[in-house]
């Protein structure tokens, strides 16, 4: 799928990003942020994250979305300057949008990529820290956990999702013999390495731990930070009632198969 940058009155291309009002400085931070349906929470999402977090860029990956989405999305890169938007042709699903944010990290030359999601569950102050890890501890990929804060998260997740974390917590470990707490956390930091793969490979549908994983088979550095998450702001979660048991078989398949390939050759960047 290709991009171009977007202008006014243009028309064509499969994607477009669009980059309103005058050049800028480009950051060494990107931040993705997937979107589908996300018109509720997004606009509070996008602003907060803006105001927390200076000195990076945004990109709102919208994700073929039929709701207000692209409309919202648009608007905020037109008030604010450091704000981009991408748009998928049709609803892709959440490794398609977040693959499309690490390819446009890759070839645009930043330094690191964020994870974060659009329905307001993340809490922007956490990100300095997660960025100090990356760079003060080398890691490749830093995953924020809602389980290492001693005094307790504020927010629950459902049960199921809870038995879905704890399983693929357990499956990694037992397989890679790497303690990681919440595989399943979408908020996360991809190093330069971890962005360079990304682009070309990564998983399609419920990514997290099969990323993860093959992360931590290849020999990359991987890490956690403690994180509060709060509830959705909006919109509806893509894992809900039965299709949480077919995300926990078919994510354990794919890391069950992922197990027997060769080891990819990733190339140190230091």
């Amino acid at each position: 799928m290709s991009a171009v940058l977007w202008e006014p009155g243009y028309r064509g291309g499969m994607c477009q990003v669009l980059e309103y009002g005058i050049p800028f400085m480009r950051q060494d931070i990107l931040i993705i942020i997937p979107a589908y349906n996300e018109a509720e929470a997004l606009g509070t999402c996008v602003e907060g994250l803006c105001r927390d977090v200076s000195g990076a860029d945004v990109l709102v990956v919208n994700d073929g979305s039929i709701d207000d989405t692209a409309r919202i999305a648009e608007a905020l890169a037109v008030r604010l300057p450091a704000v981009r938007v991408l748009h998928l042709p049709l609803n892709s699903g959440i490794g398609a949008a977040v693959q499309s944010g690490l390819i446009y990290a890759a070839r645009n030359g930043y330094a690191a990529a964020i994870q974060y999601d659009g329905d307001g569950q993340h809490d922007a102050r956490f990100i300095p820290a997660m960025l100090a890890a990356v760079h003060d501890q080398q890691l490749d990929l830093v995953i924020g956990t809602r389980f290492l804060d001693m005094e307790g998260d504020a927010f629950k997740s459902t049960f199921m999702r809870r038995i879905g974390i704890r399983f693929f917590s357990f499956l990694i470990g037992m397989l890679t013999g790497v303690k990681v707490t919440d595989p399943t956390s979408g908020f996360r930091v991809y190093g330069r390495r971890a962005v360079e793969f990304f682009a070309r490979h990564y998983p399609d549908d419920y990514p997290e731990p099969e990323a993860l994983f093959w992360c931590v088979r290849n020999g990359l550095r991987v890490g956690e930070v403690a994180v509060r998450m709060r509830e959705r702001q909006g919109g509806v979660s893509s894992i809900r009632y039965f299709r949480t048991a077919y995300y926990m078989i078919k994510v354990t398949l794919a890391i069950l198969v992922d197990r027997l390939r060769a080891r990819e050759v990733v190339d140190d960047e230091g």
